[in-house]
C-alpha cells in the first residue's frame, strides 16, 4: 500500500527519522505507538502527502487511497455540521462544484447551440461519477456516522460554532471516515469520546474492510480494534502481533536478553585485559598479550542498551501553597451563552475542600468544561454566589491547547513568558524534566505535537505554586508513561483536585468523590468514582441519546405530548416508505426501457437521440433521489423508534 524508503526529517536540529524504513501493507490493522514527539502526527502528514520528508522516497501502491484523521481538525464555523461533513468530503467536493458550475453556465446558454449539448454531456458524465461513487447516498451516510459519535438528527443542521471542541473532534473523525479510503491513518481518535461513541468506532473499525494505523494512548481501544502494535524510531519500526501488555512483555525480554550479553560480553573483555596488562611486561608472553589486544579492538562492540521507554517512571511534583480548609464554594451557580436565552446548568452547588479529589462525570455536551471554566474565573456565571478560600490558589488545564500557549513562542520563550523571574538554566531544567532536552527547547509551540503540547503546559502547571487544580481532559494527547506519571503526582499532591476526564483507568484510585453534571444539573453522588462506574455509570449512558449537543443540555425525561408528536412522525415516515418504494420500482422499468432503446447502435443517429439521454439521466437521478429519501427514512424512524422507547 505504502512504503517508506531511506526517511529524513528534522524540525531545526532534532531529528525525527533517520533513514526511517517501514511498509504499510493490504490488511494492516495496527496501533503506531512511540513517546509523545517522536514523530507519530509527522509521519502520518508525510503518508497522506500534506508534508514532504527532507529526503527519502515515499512510495504509494497504485489504488491505494488515503484518509486522515488529525488531532486538530478546522472548520468553517457557520457552516451546519451535516453541511461540513458533506462539503469536507473531496469526492462529493469535485462533484458539487461541477454540477454548480455546469447548472449556472446552463442558465446563461442557448438550448439549441453545440455548447448546450456540450453541457449535457458533461452533466452526464459528472452524474456517472457521482454514481460510481454513490454520492447520492453520501448524506445517508453521513448521517449514519455522526448518529454513532454522538450527534442527534436535529443537532446536525447546527452550526459548527456551536458545538464544543469534543463535539468538532468528532466531526472531524466523522469526516475522515466518510472519505472514499482503503487506508485509514487514525491519530488519537478516541480523545474527547464518551463510552458510547468510542464503543462504537470500535465496532466501525473492527467490521469495515479497510487497513487502518491507529495512534491512541487508550489501551482498551487499541486492544479491541487492533491486531499488532508498531513501534516507531528514528530508524524504522519494531512491529509485535499480539495485544500492548504482550508487546510491553517481549520488549522487556528482549531488553533482559540484551541486558544479559552486554554483561557477559563486558565480564568477557574485562578478563581479558586484566589477562593483557598481567602478561604484556613478560618478555614470554608479550607477543601473545599484543595479540590478545588487536583481536579484543577487532571485536565488534556491543552498545548497552538503552532502558526501554515504557518502564521508564518520571516523577512530577506539583507545587504546593498551604491552603485554608475551603478551596471555593457554589451556591445555586447558572451559566447561559451571552445573548442566548438557553441555560447549559442552573442551581449548581459545590462545596470544595483542600485535599479533596473530584471527578467531575457527566455525557458530552452537558457543560462540564463550562463549569470548570466559570470555576476558574474564565467565564462569569450567569448568577449564582461563588466564594474562594482566603488561600485558595487556582491552576487550570484546559482541554484547548491554543487557550495557554503562543504558537509563535518556542518553548523556552513561553516558560521565561509564564516565569519571568527564571533564568534560562532553570527553565531549561524544568524542561529537561519533562522530555525537552538540548535543543528541543528552541522548538516553536506551533511545530509541536499534541502530546508535547500537552506536556508543555503540563510542565508549567506543576511549576506554578498552586493548592486547587482543575483540570479539562489532563491525558488527551499524553503517552502511557506520562499519563501515568501524572496520575501518581495528583495522588500525592496534598491541595484539591477537580477533573473532567473519558479515562477510567486514570480517575480509579485518584478521585474519592464524584460530581455528575447531567440534564443541566449538579448532583453529588456521594461516592467514589470506581462506585460510580459500578451503580451510576449504565444510568448516565441511558441518558447520552436525550442530551441536544449544540444546547449542551436536555430534559432527560420526555413529556407526554413531546413523545406523541415523535409517534405521529413515525406513522407518517411509516406510510411514505411503501410510496417511495413503489415510485422506484416504476422509474427502475422506464430506466430499463431507456437502456434498450440507447443501447441499439440505429437509435444512435435518431435526432430524438439526445432527448432520451436527458430523460435517462433524469430517471437515474430521480431513482438516486429517492433511494437516498427511502434510507433517509429508515435511518428517521430508528431514532424516532430510540427516542420513544427510551
Amino acid at each position: 500500500m505504502i512504503q517508506f524508503v531511506d526517511i529524513h526529517h528534522r524540525f531545526g536540529s532534532n531529528v525525527l527519522f533517520d533513514g526511517f524504513q517501514w511498509h504499510i501493507k493490504p490488511g494492516t490493522r495496527t496501533a503506531l505507538v512511540g513517546p509523545n514527539g517522536s514523530g507519530k502526527t509527522t509521519l502520518f502528514q508525510i503518508a497522506s502527502g500534506k508534508a514532504k520528508p527532507d529526503s527519502g522516497t515515499v512510495s504509494r501502491s497504485k489504488g491505494t487511497i488515503i484518509s486522515l484523521f488529525q488531532q486538530i481538525p478546522d472548520f468553517d464555523p457557520e457552516q451546519s455540521v451535516l453541511a461540513t461533513s458533506l462539503e469536507e468530503n473531496k469526492l462529493y467536493k469535485s462533484y458539487s462544484n461541477r454540477i454548480h458550475e455546469i447548472h449556472k453556465l446552463m442558465d446563461t446558454t442557448d438550448p439549441s447551440s453545440d455548447a448546450f449539448e456540450k453541457l449535457l454531456h458533461d452533466q452526464s458524465e459528472i452524474e456517472d461519477f457521482a454514481n460510481e461513487h454513490d454520492l447520492h447516498n453520501l448524506e445517508v451516510r453521513a448521517k449514519k456516522i455522526l448518529t454513532g459519535l454522538g450527534f442527534t438528527v436535529e443537532s446536525m443542521e447546527k452550526p459548527v460554532k456551536s458545538f464544543s471542541p469534543g463535539y468538532q473532534h468528532r466531526l472531524g473523525l466523522a469526516i475522515a471516515l466518510l472519505n472514499k479510503h482503503n487506508l485509514l491513518l487514525l491519530d488519537e481518535p478516541t480523545n474527547h469520546l464518551d463510552d458510547s461513541a468510542k464503543e462504537w468506532l470500535a465496532e466501525y473499525l473492527i467490521n469495515q474492510n479497510a487497513a487502518f494505523v491507529l495512534v491512541t494512548h487508550d489501551p482498551d481501544f487499541l486492544n479491541k480494534t487492533t491486531n499488532s502494535i508498531t513501534e516507531i524510531n528514528s530508524k524504522g519500526v519494531f512491529e509485535f502481533q499480539g495485544s500492548l501488555e504482550e508487546f510491553f512483555e517481549a520488549k522487556n525480554e528482549i531488553h533482559d536478553r540484551l541486558s544479559k550479553q552486554f554483561a557477559k560480553e563486558e565480564s568477557y573483555l574485562k578478563s581479558r585485559l586484566d589477562w593483557v596488562e598481567r602478561f604484556r611486561a613478560k618478555a614470554t608472553k608479550a607477543r601473545a598479550a599484543q595479540s590478545v589486544l588487536k583481536r579484543l579492538e577487532k571485536r565488534e562492540k556491543l552498545e548497552r542498551p538503552e532502558d526501554s521507554f515504557w518502564n521508564q517512571k518520571p516523577e512530577y511534583v506539583f507545587k504546593y501553597e498551604e491552603a485554608s480548609k475551603i478551596a471555593f464554594r457554589v451556591i445555586d451557580g447558572a451559566y447561559s451563552y451571552p445573548g442566548k436565552s438557553e441555560t447549559i446548568f442552573s442551581n449548581a452547588s459545590m462545596e470544595f475542600n483542600n485535599g479533596e479529589k473530584v471527578a467531575l462525570v457527566g455525557p458530552n455536551g452537558a457543560g462540564k468544561s463550562t463549569f470548570l471554566r466559570c470555576v476558574a474565573k474564565i467565564h462569569p456565571f450567569s448568577c449564582g454566589e461563588t466564594m474562594y478560600g482566603p488561600r485558595t490558589k487556582l491552576g487550570y488545564f484546559s482541554q484547548t491547547h491554543t487557550e495557554d500557549l503562543d504558537p509563535e513562542k518556542n518553548l523556552l520563550q513561553s516558560v521565561i513568558a509564564s516565569f519571568p523571574f527564571l533564568s534560562e538554566m532553570e527553565a531549561r531544567s524544568l524542561l529537561g524534566h519533562f522530555a525537552f532536552s538540548n535543543d528541543s527547547v528552541f522548538k516553536q509551540v506551533k511545530s509541536l505535537s499534541g502530546g508535547e503540547q500537552s506536556r508543555l503546559r503540563l510542565a508549567m502547571l506543576v511549576y506554578r505554586p498552586t493548592n486547587c487544580l482543575l483540570l479539562d481532559e489532563p491525558t488527551n494527547h499524553l503517552d502511557i508513561v506520562v499519563r501515568d506519571a501524572l496520575r501518581r503526582a495528583l495522588i500525592d499532591y496534598k491541595g484539591a483536585v477537580l477533573v473532567i476526564s473519558h479515562d477510567p483507568e486514570f480517575l480509579s484510585g485518584l478521585c474519592d468523590k464524584t460530581f455528575q453534571l447531567s440534564g443541566g444539573s449538579l448532583h453529588d453522588l456521594n461516592c467514589s468514582f470506581e462506585d460510580y462506574l459500578k451503580y451510576h455509570k449504565e444510568e448516565e449512558n441511558s441518558d447520552i441519546s436525550k442530551l441536544t449537543s449544540s444546547q449542551n443540555k436536555e430534559d432527560t425525561v420526555q413529556t407526554k405530548s413531546a413523545k406523541n408528536q415523535i409517534k405521529n412522525k413515525i406513522k407518517t415516515l411509516e406510510k411514505e416508505i411503501p410510496s417511495i418504494e413503489k415510485k422506484i420500482e416504476l422509474l427502475e422499468k422506464n430506466k430499463k426501457d431507456k437502456e434498450d432503446l440507447l443501447a441499439d447502435p440505429n437509435f444512435y443517429k435518431n435526432r430524438s437521440y439526445q432527448s432520451e439521454l436527458d430523460s435517462y439521466n433524469e430517471i437515474k437521478n430521480e431513482i438516486a433521489s429517492l433511494t437516498a429519501r427511502w434510507e433517509n427514512v429508515h435511518l428517521e424512524l430508528e431514532t424516532f423508534k430510540e427516542q420513544v422507547n427510551s
